[in-house]
Parts: C-alpha cells; structure tokens; sequence
C-alpha cells in the first residue's frame, strides 16, 4: 500500500487491528480513534478465513459493542475470529526502550496463539491492581494479595516461558533463512523473579521475603509486570552492538517467527507493517521481505514505491484522501 505522509496509511491498518482486537495499537484512548469533531465510531468488515466471518465494533459515550457475525462473544473469541500481529512506531525501540515494550509484543503474540491466556494475564492483573492499592495505602493485608499474585503469576510465566521457548526455535530459523549477520542470537526470558518458573510455591515464598521492602516503598516489586525478554549474541546484548536498521531487522525477525509459529499451528495470521522499511537500506529491506515471503496475507505500507522494488506483489494499492485504489 503506497501513500504519502498523512495520507491515512497508519489510521487503515489501526482499523483493521482494532477490529480484529478491539484494541487500538497507537494508544490506549479510543475516544482518540475517532475523527475530528465526532464523540464516536464505527467499524465493520467481512474476514473470509476458514469461514467467512463479519467483525464490527462500536464504540461512543454510551456504546461499547463489539460482535463477530452479529453476536456479542467474549474477547478471547474474538481475537480468535481472526489472529493479527503488527508492527507500527510503537516498535521502534522494541530492543532498546524499557521492557514494558517488549512485554507487551511477546504478550500480543501469545495471546494470539492462545486468546485463553487473555484470562490468566487479566486475572493477574487485577490481583496485582489490589495489591498496589493496598500498598499505597501502607501495606495492610497483602498477604492475601501475594497467594493469588504468586498463583496467577507462576501460570503467567509458565506461558511466557513455554511461548519463548517455541519462539527461539523458529526465530532462529527465519535468521538463517534470511543470512542475518546476528544468525545465533537468542531470545532469552528474565522473569521476575527468577524463582517463578519453579511454580507459585517458589514464587509466594520469594514474594513473602520482600513484604517489608514493598511495604517500604509501597511498590509491589516482584511479578511479571517486571519481566523482561532480552536479545543476545554471542554472549552480549545486541541492543550495543547493533545500528538501528540493524535492530529494526532483528526487531521484524522476531515478528516474522511470532507469524510463521502461528502458521504452524494452523492459524495464520494477517500481519500488518507500518512503514516497515524506513531505517532500512536495499539489501536490509530485501532479507526483511524474505522473512515475511512464505506467509499467505500480509499488508504492508510504504510512502516509497521502490521499497517494493524486489516483491512479487497480489495487490498493490494506492492510498489517497483516505481512499484506495489500484496502484
């Protein structure tokens, strides 16, 4: 998809993600998804997966409605009715920015995997809400709150790491398929704390050692709000060794494995590419390409017609006004 700055290149792959998710990628806000002067929107689009399947969302003041073929389904079947991974600017510190970041994109893939890992993360969440609250408050009764944080959180690292480990494998291949300079690098997992992978036993005795210093600093310092994933090759963080079309690529490489393991599960994804090709010189964008080459449906934009120079494309589309037509 060709289109120029402003031209709505960004806002049509939103669309499609919020529908897909009922969550915007740019922000958190969805009263910022509407246009200029309006309180609302609305969103609706025919999916012809193994089925064919019609998404739509409303969202206003007073609505709140998401459904897939006309009917209200909870969010995990949702997401399923069709799995949607993308990379936009909020990745573009996915190596270097603060874990957060990637937290966030290894949960996006997970969750695309197994829309039932939307429940542990949420039931997590909310433990770990209780507790910050009490913790604010000074502390009282959050012995209680550390049961269930140690009970979601173990299963929440649980998924992380078996996610991961399946990741590395094809991450690595999809290095190799694409001769990266960075082929060996490895996704490594630092949970928090380290003790979780050994189950909520482990985690609730480690949680308990450090009652009195979040207590101290009315923080919740343990869990895997503190996870981080950290890119490593040949023993160093490749956040300092790499340039940042370097890190872009290794950044889409990773996003190419989350869409080929998905594939191999017999779910394939639509993946969205925002302006994936800035940073990036003709050789760099040609072996990102080759990442993506086998998946069946990809969108992917760009305000400079040569960045599809080395593709054989089905569609190409121009983006105008916020209107597309044939290239």
């Amino acid at each position: 998809m060709l289109g120029d700055n402003g031209s709505g290149k960004t806002s049509l792959l939103e669309a499609v993600y919020l529908l897909a998710t009922s969550r915007s990628f740019r922000t958190s806000n969805l009263a910022e998804c509407c246009r200029e002067g309006s309180s609302r929107f609305s969103l609706s689009a025919e999916v012809n997966n193994v089925a064919r399947t019609r998404l739509a969302i409303e969202w206003g003041a007073r609505t709140r409605r998401r459904t897939v073929n006309g009917k209200t389904l909870t969010l995990a079947e949702h997401v399923s009715a069709l799995p949607v991974l993308a990379w936009t600017f909020a990745e573009s510190e996915l190596l270097t920015g603060a874990p957060s970041l990637r937290r966030r994109f290894l949960d996006r893939g997970l969750v695309v995997e197994r829309p039932s890992a939307l429940e542990t993360l949420q039931s997590y969440r909310e433990a770990l809400q209780q507790k910050r609250r009490l913790l604010q408050q000074g502390g009282e009764e959050i012995e209680v709150w550390n049961d269930l944080l140690a009970t979601h959180g173990a299963q929440v690292i649980a998924l992380r790491k078996n996610y991961l480990g399946r990741l590395q494998t094809v991450f690595a291949e999809v290095l190799v398929d694409t001769e990266s300079k960075f082929s060996g690098a490895t996704l490594a997992y630092r949970p928090s704390p380290a003790e979780g992978v050994d189950g909520a036993g482990a985690f609730l005795t480690r949680l308990r050692r450090s009652v009195s210093t979040e207590r101290l600093r009315r923080l919740p310092l343990l869990g895997p709000h503190r996870d981080d994933v950290v890119l490593t090759w040949r023993g160093h963080e490749i956040r300092g060794l790499a340039s940042a079309g370097e890190r872009k690529g290794l950044g889409l490489a990773v996003l190419a494995a989350q869409a080929k393991l998905l594939a191999e599960d017999g779910r394939t994804p639509l993946v969205l590419l925002d302006d994936a090709d800035t940073e990036l010189d003709r050789g760099a964008l040609a072996r990102a390409w080759r990442a993506f080459r086998d998946l069946p449906q990809w969108i992917a934009s760009t305000n400079r017609p040569e960045a599809f120079e080395t593709l054989s494309l089905d569609h190409q589309w121009r983006l105008v006004g916020g209107r597309l037509s044939p290239a």
